[in-house]
């Protein structure tokens, strides 16, 4: 079995509306930048399809990187 990782960076969902329980919210003009949810489908997507094992988004340039393993590990 292998395991990939998605880190991502703030992404226009409902997760802050319903985490504030508002009945709306807007990133435009709330949150300086952000990606769109097809954005973030497509990094995951190029994540499936390559052989990285972690796909990151930086959160101070938003540029997608996928990169091997960060930290050791061991194959049993």
């Amino acid at each position: 079995m292998q395991a990939k990782v998605l880190v991502p960076a703030v992404t226009e969902t409902e997760f802050e509306q319903n985490s504030q329980d508002l009945d709306e919210f807007q990133y435009e003009g709330q949150v300086a930048k952000f990606l769109t949810a097809n954005e973030m489908a497509g990094f995951m997507l190029d994540l499936y399809d390559s052989n990285k094992i972690v796909g990151i988004v930086d959160e101070s340039t938003y540029e997608y990187q996928l990169k091997d393993p960060i930290f050791p590990f061991r194959e049993f």
